[in-house]
């Protein structure tokens, strides 16, 4: 696992707010240092005042840091916030929706914009973490869908309000939240308009973790140190075959799955994780990548 010092910089981050110089249309984004060539990305919605409501500009933005943060090859976990205490995400930015969602047209941009910052995430090779404080409603209950491990404190709320609304759910957001959810509990939250405790999402299978608000930065921490101290071919191969494996029409001989099942029984890793077992030690896993390591 990561020792204290090689987390000090992560955990410097996830204590302050995100630098002005570091956001872009309320999006900000920051890379911290693991050691031995890792990193960790912590992605910012940074507007406070507004419950971290997310603008047009700001969803295309996310898509962008998102597809961006894909290159960095010795990224290995990504961290989404929201700035403040009161909320992940309060959703979109309906103050914006006359001059920006109240056509159809309009609304086929605005919702690609949507669809394709949720793609991104889901298509990045290393776990996305949402770290939720406060509200994630709307958009931002979507974009927590759309990561691969939720952490939430007491004081998190999660829902889907928009039957006063009259919008209706994309296809990417309903398969995100669908698919963390559950359709059923989907639907029970735009039917009734509720807003979940933490406890309630938990129970659901929606979050993984609750934990007091001042326990949040460790937790996030330790789990981040955790998939840094893993062998890195089973964290990404894990994320890809658990996105595919719904998929009915994929097998154990799709290419991707094969590339990973070549490189962890091929590699050094596997090696390495049954020698240090053995042994009784922590594994000291390669951070060097063939060709085909993490391929999505």
């Amino acid at each position: 696992m990561a020792t204290m010092t090689e987390l000090a910089e992560l955990v410097a981050i996830l204590q302050a707010q995100a630098p002005d110089e570091t956001v872009q249309d309320m999006i900000g984004l920051e890379l911290a240092g693991l050691g031995k060539n890792r990193l960790v990305g912590v992605v910012t919605l940074s507007r406070p005042a507004q419950h971290n409501a997310l603008t047009l500009a700001g969803w295309k933005r996310l898509g962008e840091v998102f597809t961006e943060l894909a290159d960095h090859t010795a990224l290995r976990a990504v961290v989404v916030r929201g700035a403040g205490t009161k909320a992940f995400s309060a959703g979109a930015d309906i103050s914006e929706f006359p001059a920006q969602r109240l056509t159809p047209l309009d609304a086929d941009s605005y919702n690609a914009a949507i669809a394709s910052a949720l793609r991104a995430a889901q298509a990045l090779p290393v776990p996305v973490i949402a770290m939720v404080d406060g509200l994630a409603v709307g958009g931002g209950c979507e974009l927590a869908a759309a990561c691969d491990i939720r952490i939430a404190t007491t004081r998190s709320r999660f829902g889907i309000p928009i039957g006063r609304l009259g919008v209706t759910l994309g296809l990417t957001e309903t398969r995100a939240v669908g698919g963390a959810l559950g359709r059923a509990n989907l639907m029970y939250l735009v039917a009734t308009g509720k807003l979940i405790d933490a406890d309630q999402a938990s129970s659901w299978g929606f979050v993984q973790q609750v934990v007091a608000p001042e326990a949040l930065l460790s937790e996030v921490s330790a789990l981040v140190a955790n998939i840094a101290a893993s062998s890195e071919v089973t964290i990404r191969s894990t994320k890809v075959t658990t996105l595919l494996g719904p998929d009915p029409t994929v097998t154990d001989d799709n290419a991707t799955l094969r590339a990973f099942h070549e490189q962890a029984y091929g590699g050094a890793d596997l090696k390495e994780g049954v020698a240090a077992f053995l042994a009784g030690r922590s594994p000291e896993f390669t951070t060097e990548r063939t060709s085909g390591h993490g391929s999505a």
